[in-house]
């Protein structure tokens, strides 16, 4: 399969955990996965939909990436600022 961009974003307010923007992913989009990278700081994030706090969650740090893949983990994803000012970039991939 041949996977290419299918969208973008970025993700600047980090205060609060959030997710994907919703019109970006299935079944609105052909999305299969999403490249994630952190900029200007670290977050936490999950993919299970559980609320990601400065304590709990994943770490992603600054200029780090990770790939998101399904339309679960897709949807259940939050990310929130460990402590800085960090936005996410992301880039949405789908199939041909």
């Amino acid at each position: 399969m041949i996977y290419k961009v299918i969208d973008r974003e970025t993700i600047s307010s980090l205060v609060a955990a959030v997710g994907f923007t919703a019109s970006k992913l299935p079944p609105t989009k052909n999305v299969t996965y999403a490249i994630v990278q952190a900029i200007g700081g670290d977050v936490r994030f999950n993919i299970d939909g559980t609320t990601p706090t400065a304590s709990l969650g994943l770490r992603l740090t600054e200029d780090s990436t990770i790939e998101v893949w399904g339309g679960t983990a897709l949807a259940n994803f939050l990310a929130i600022n460990d402590g800085g000012t960090a936005k996410l970039e992301v880039v949405y991939m789908g199939g041909e």
